[in-house]
């Protein structure tokens, strides 16, 4: 699994849960009504209900918007950098184990596949193909097992740092105050006409003093 590859699927994450983000102050602009159509009211007809929202655009004129870039926020937040080494100090841990076993099954594999069966009964041939077979189950467990465990680590620590953003950014929105946060990246569908409302220095100061403080052993 390399670097490029977990940052990448951070990045997915994130961006599913945050260039939604939802209003966060309430607005008195914005209505909606509902209204129903029906067909001539008489006995047997079909009664259609159909839904009618009034868009308020006049609402968004006084929103407060702000974003950030995820790029920057990628190669500079502390602890997506120790996520990463972390990852991959297990899964080295976890490759060499697997690879240790492997190598056990494969080395007794080549044992039976190779042994003289000229003088061999009926019931050590019936054996052996037993074990072969068990052997190459083994192997494919193995394997399957250890893309299981790294696929679990990936996604608690993906789950780790979407939590944390996440939390840190309803922290810093109390004070903030705005109605919508949006992630940008490169190649992504957002583009930015103010750069005055980039608050991505913000973030990556205020997640990395937290994170930091998190890492201070308590008295």
């Amino acid at each position: 699994m390399t670097r490029n590859t977990i940052l990448l699927l951070v990045w997915n994450v994130l961006l599913t849960v945050l260039v939604g983000w939802a209003l966060l102050r309430p607005t008195s602009n914005t209505a909606s009504t509902a209204s129903t159509h029906a067909t001539d009211a008489a006995e047997g007809d079909v009664v259609a209900v159909v839904p009618s929202v009034v868009r308020d655009s006049a609402a968004l004129k006084d929103a407060r918007i702000a974003y950030f870039r995820m790029d920057s926020l990628q190669k500079r937040y502390e602890l997506i950098k120790d996520k990463d080494v972390s990852f991959r100090s297990e899964g080295r841990k976890l490759e060499s184990s697997i690879q240790q076993q492997l190598q056990r099954a494969q080395q007794r594999y080549a044992e039976l596949m190779n042994k003289d069966h000229t003088y061999s009964t009926q019931e050590e041939l019936r054996r052996d193909e037993a074990e072969v077979q068990e052997l190459a189950m083994k192997v494919q467990q193995l394997q399957a097992e250890g893309e299981e465990q790294l696929a679990r680590l990936e996604a608690r620590i993906l789950q780790e740092i979407s939590d944390e953003l996440k939390s840190y950014l309803e922290e810093y929105n109390k004070t903030a105050g705005f109605d919508y946060i949006f992630s940008v990246q490169n190649g992504g569908q957002i583009w930015v006409g103010n750069e005055q409302l980039d608050i991505t220095d913000d973030l990556v100061n205020g997640l990395n003093a937290r994170y930091r403080a998190g890492k201070k052993p308590k008295p």
